[in-house]
């Protein structure tokens, strides 16, 4: 089974409402909207900025601020307008273009925000959250390499910041660079000891690269920040049915069934290491809570009606497996072999 990832970079979403660089005077309505944007009385602050922009159709800071208070109304089409604008009347304002490109994120045209954040690039090089939201554009878009190229640009402008870190972390676990993503998430880690996907995503790495004791140890310190991350217990749990401690998985699958009742991967699980430790009853249980949830799972299935094999429940394990074959037709050359020897093993068993 395949261990459950996170899928969460860092980005930078803040948005500035001082007047940027290059895009003109700060006159009177503009500074009294701008204290009203600040007291979040948004709504009064673009009646200012309305105010300003008719006074003054080409001041570009009073179009950028009132893009701003738009982007906080959740308004993205307007915000979009006035970024725009703003770039019309101030070219070399790199803020405006990191802010459209952060609207344009939200509006899902991701090519759009790529265009921006590569201006703002062009214009303030040396600016770390231009990287790191560029970045996270070819994260999404599955361009790891793109992803580790900004972010590594971001590590460079920012080395004491552990999300910077974090986000390439992802990108060389993304594309299955286990050591290096390990190397940048225990960076992450020894500049904020309290993050917790730092240690969920170093766990998995360790996993990966079959250092199940490391990633025990990094999911056990995941539980310890945060008791209730159920897919901690699961994926804890795989890692402990890997190294043969099938207790302590069957401890784990079983707080993570507790968090997430309606999971069926984790009963899945759970039944195999059941079977693993000859608990029959409660291996029939789980596989049955499993097909409950999905009753097209034949795999399910097939270990129930091993487990019913074990129970010496034939005609209901041979039932299981004619169900399982029906909904798979693949698993039968596989299986079969399987269900013949654990039926000639309850043979060889002594009468009770």
């Amino acid at each position: 089974m395949l261990y459950r990832r996170v899928k969460r970079l860092v980005f930078v979403l803040v948005l500035s409402i001082a007047v940027p660089a290059g895009s003109g005077q700060v006159v009177e309505p503009l500074k009294e909207a701008l204290e009203l944007h600040e007291a979040g009385k948004l709504k009064e602050a673009i009646a200012l900025y309305d105010k300003a922009i008719k006074s003054y159709p080409k001041l570009a800071a009073a179009y950028f601020n009132r893009g701003n208070a738009f982007y906080d109304l959740g308004q993205n089409q307007h915000a979009v307008k006035d970024y725009s604008q703003a770039i019309r009347l101030a070219p070399k304002d790199a803020e405006a273009y990191f802010n459209r490109g952060n609207t344009y994120r939200r509006l899902k045209q991701d090519q759009a925000a790529l265009r921006d954040y590569s201006a703002a690039i062009k214009l303030n090089p040396e600016e770390v959250r231009n990287y790191i939201n560029r970045g996270s554009v070819h994260f999404d878009a599955r361009r790891y390499d793109a992803a580790v190229k900004d972010f590594s640009e971001a590590v460079r402008l920012s080395p004491k910041d552990a999300d910077t870190y974090f986000n390439r972390g992802n990108s060389y676990l993304a594309l299955n660079k286990n050591e290096e993503a390990i190397n940048d998430y225990s960076e992450a880690l020894s500049l904020d000891d309290k993050m917790v996907d730092a240690y969920y995503n170093r766990g998995i790495a360790h996993a990966d690269s079959d250092k199940l004791d490391d990633a025990i140890a990094d999911f056990t310190a995941v539980i310890k920040l945060n008791p209730r991350f159920g897919d901690a217990y699961y994926n804890r749990g795989l890692a402990a049915a890997r190294v043969g401690t099938y207790d302590s998985a069957i401890e784990d699958y079983s707080e993570s069934i507790r968090l997430n009742a309606e999971d069926a991967e984790a009963p899945f699980n759970r039944g195999i290491a059941y079977l693993r430790v000859e608990r029959y009853d409660y291996a029939a249980r789980d596989f049955s809570e499993v097909i409950r949830l999905q009753p097209r799972n034949a795999q399910a299935h097939v270990y129930r009606g091993l487990a019913r094999v074990y129970q010496k429940r034939d005609k209901d394990a041979d039932a299981d497996f004619h169900k399982a074959f029906q909904l798979d037709p693949s698993l039968k050359k596989n299986v079969q072999p399987v269900i013949e020897e654990a039926k000639a093993q309850v043979k060889r068993q002594p009468a009770e």
